[in-house]
């Protein structure tokens, strides 16, 4: 029984330094890039040996008061805090400037007070937690799984910061509602209000809203895009429909004509060949690129060798071709 009562009084003692502990440390709450300043609260009739800074993970500085109306004698230990320290003239508060997010932690002051007989000093600490926040930027208001049964329209608002921040807390008014998520089922009658979010953290707050007109303009401007789109797709199908068959026929056509234009200079070459030797003759010295294949020139060529063929007919003998039949007929 005696062990486990100096066990319980163990436990019992080490609980109230715990709780000495945290309600002797002052928090104090710092905006990065923005100075800090740690409140001693000296009394005047103190007299002050030394002021020894640290903080949980190595010293600071060390302060050393002179004669009334000097600035105090201030050693900054530590690189970190080099053009950084500044200490009052009055009370010799410490403030950091120009805060960075790692000067976050515990500090603390060991006060050296002097004793009216000068013969030893009194120690006093006092203890800091220093916590170092960004200012809050505008929140951004998005809207997600929107629904819509009739008249009423079932939206998720959502809140955010631009920068993951600690300690940031989110209410909605005028619903007075807390969290960064907000569900609401719009209808008309509630059209006209104005949802406001506001972002805050213990240095800075700030706010963005949205409409009750908006909310729901998503859904139909879906609805509107996806009809849009509907009729493009039919109209691009119809024209598809309408020119493909046009050019198949068009390309038909030309080949055939192609083919019969060929079939015509291939038989009045042969029978030119085979009837009157020095047509051949004079329509083999033609260059092939002379040949031309439009229908324009294939026709003046033939008239022109028609022409020729009738002069050599006359000069020919009449033996040579039946009575009554003239070149025309047999070019036909």
């Amino acid at each position: 029984a005696q062990h486990y009562l100096w066990i319980l009084l163990l436990c019992l003692q080490t609980c109230l330094e715990a709780a000495g502990s945290n309600t002797s440390t002052l928090t104090v709450n710092g905006i990065l890039g923005d100075p800090v300043s740690f409140p001693l609260n000296i009394q005047e009739s103190q007299k002050i040996a030394n002021i020894a800074w640290v903080n949980s993970k190595t010293s600071v500085a060390l302060v050393v008061p002179r004669d009334a109306g000097t600035a105090p004698q201030v050693t900054v230990t530590h690189q970190n805090y080099q053009k950084r320290i500044n200490v009052s003239h009055q009370n010799y508060d410490l403030e950091i400037s120009n805060l960075r997010m790692e000067d976050a932690g515990i500090y603390k002051a060991d006060i050296n007070i002097k004793t009216p007989e000068m013969k030893e000093f009194t120690t006093i600490t006092r203890s800091y937690n220093l916590q170092v926040y960004r200012k809050l930027g505008k929140p951004k208001i998005t809207q997600s799984l929107m629904t819509s049964v009739n008249s009423t329209c079932n939206v998720t608002l959502t809140c955010s910061v631009e920068k993951e921040e600690k300690n940031v807390i989110y209410s909605w008014s005028p619903l007075g509602e807390e969290g960064s998520v907000l569900q609401i089922f719009q209808t008309p009658e509630n059209q006209e209000l104005i949802y406001t979010c506001t972002a805050q953290n213990p240095v800075s707050n700030n706010s963005d809203s949205i409409s009750g007109q908006q909310l729901c303009s998503g859904i139909a401007m879906g609805l509107h895009t996806r009809h849009v789109g509907l009729l493009s797709g039919l109209a691009v199908l119809s024209l598809f429909i309408l020119i493909l068959p046009s050019v198949l026929l068009f390309l038909l056509c030309k080949r055939e004509q192609d083919a019969v234009s060929k079939n015509t200079i291939y038989t009045y070459v042969m029978v030119s060949r085979d009837t009157q030797p020095e047509e051949s003759r004079i329509y083999d010295e033609i260059p092939p690129s002379k040949v031309l294949p439009t229908k324009e020139k294939l026709v003046n060529m033939i008239y022109s060798i028609v022409q020729y063929s009738d002069k050599m007919e006359k000069t020919s003998t009449q033996d040579s071709k039946p009575s009554g039949t003239s070149s025309y007929e047999f070019v036909i």
